[in-house]
């Protein structure tokens, strides 16, 4: 019992809202722009191996809000759980059973994809005298040669569509156009879900597969966020139409923002979803703050209200799409819900 518990706990976690993160499908299809088309004015002319970035992987990555929300103890077991897998161990150093319940049922989920996928708790006696125990779900040797590839797929993801000087804005605006078009929105998946309630859902499959829903998509993406650089983590409510979905809350020159990445793959381009205040949050599908959890559904239910995001200065870039940006003149090119093409200078976030 208790394992099929802590399965289905883990489940309930990777799909924290879940049960309706669906989108519209669009009524023509697009042909999607692919990531090379989305560039800045003065990259069309870089050489390519000038125009990647060098961007390492982090194998613990931890956003500030994760962080403050699950306390130290937390993230020290965390760290030595990753350490312990990178060397193919079976236990680490961990202050209590708590600690290591909570630890290993929230984090890999959210800031390890591919220790989600292939590691889990050992379940009974998992914890003892400050030891714990976690197994694997694939031999060793498998997981290390995944490990090495699944680290070559980020790090290529962020090298390919960041550069080393590229601010905090930037990043997250590259990636989310990266996203919007080279992934799509797995219907098929969504429509068996209540059919089947322990479908597997991962931002690994969403990584590797290059489609996926919310719950796959927004830890993806802050994943990717968090691996540049960026303090990113998830959020996840209940809208006016009574389903669930989940996206992205960054931190930007120490503000809040919305980034919901999952509407941007049926809107290649599209930038109404990105970078949005709690005001523009709630005016699509209703998302209040006393109905939202950022970070963690499960340590505390509906915090969203202990959480401001009220800057609305990227409010013009709402309702439009992306053309190009100028990185040198810090200027965003984009059509608005009409089709004029406007400019956005964001010099001031840098």
């Amino acid at each position: 019992m208790k394992r099929r518990l802590i399965n289905l706990i883990s489940v309930i976690v990777m799909s924290c809202f879940v049960a309706g993160c669906a989108v519209t499908a669009p009524e023509t299809e697009q042909q999607p722009a692919t990531s090379q088309s989305v560039t800045t004015t003065e990259a069309t002319t870089e050489a390519t191996t000038e125009a990647r970035g060098h961007y390492e992987f982090k194998p613990v990555v931890i956003s500030s809000i994760f962080r403050g929300i699950m306390g130290e103890d937390m993230c020290t077991a965390y760290n030595n759980y990753v350490h312990a897998v990178m060397n193919g161990e079976d236990y680490f150093d961990c202050k209590d059973k708590e600690t290591y319940d909570w630890m290993i049922g929230q984090f890999p989920s959210q800031l390890h994809p591919l220790y989600f996928e292939y590691t889990e708790s050992f379940y009974a006696d998992a914890w003892k005298d400050g030891r714990a125990k976690f197994q694997y779900k694939i031999p060793k040797e498998e997981l290390a040669a995944k490990e090495k590839d699944f680290e070559k797929l980020v790090t290529d993801i962020l090298n390919e569509n960041l550069r080393d000087d590229y601010s905090d804005f930037e990043k997250a605006l590259a990636l989310y156009l990266y996203i919007s078009n080279n992934y799509s929105y797995d219907y098929d998946s969504y429509s068996k879900m209540n059919d089947d309630p322990f479908m597997h859902f991962s931002a690994y499959r969403f990584l590797t597969g290059k489609t996926g829903i919310c719950s796959e998509c927004a830890v993806a993406y802050s994943y990717l966020l968090l691996q540049s650089g960026v303090d990113a983590t998830v959020a996840g409510g209940t809208g006016t139409d009574g389903e669930g979905h989940e996206w992205s809350y960054v931190t930007i020159n120490g503000k809040n923002y919305h980034i919901d990445p999952t509407f941007a793959m049926t809107t290649p381009n599209g930038l109404n979803y990105f970078m949005m205040n709690d005001a523009k949050r709630e005016s699509e599908n209703g998302y209040t703050k006393k109905k939202t959890s950022i970070g963690c559904h499960y340590r505390e239910d509906y915090n969203g209200e202990k959480y401001d995001a009220s800057d609305d200065f990227f409010a013009p870039l709402w309702g439009g799409t992306f053309k190009s940006w100028d990185r040198k003149k810090k200027i965003i090119y984009y059509d608005d819900a009409d089709g004029n093409t406007k400019t956005f200078d964001y010099s001031s976030v840098g």
